[in-house]
């Protein structure tokens, strides 16, 4: 099952790399974040929110129902 990061980058049609420099970090960094969303800086999520566009808000919203969990 994939997580909510992960789904959003998916669904806004971006790759890991193009993530990976959106928040500056190298590809291994980003794989490892991904795979661990709940690390995420909110300025990170802001700079990925802002990168994938109108899927930013699905990343948001993941971001918040995640910790609710």
């Amino acid at each position: 099952m994939k997580n909510w990061l992960t789904r959003a980058r998916e669904t806004s049609g971006l790759t890991a790399q193009q993530c990976a420099d959106a928040i500056d970090l190298p590809i291994s960094e980003y794989a490892q974040v991904e795979r661990h969303p709940g690390t995420l800086t909110l300025n990170e999520l802001a700079a990925l929110a802002h990168a994938m566009g109108p899927a930013g808000e699905t990343l948001i919203e993941g971001a918040f129902e995640s910790l609710r969990a």
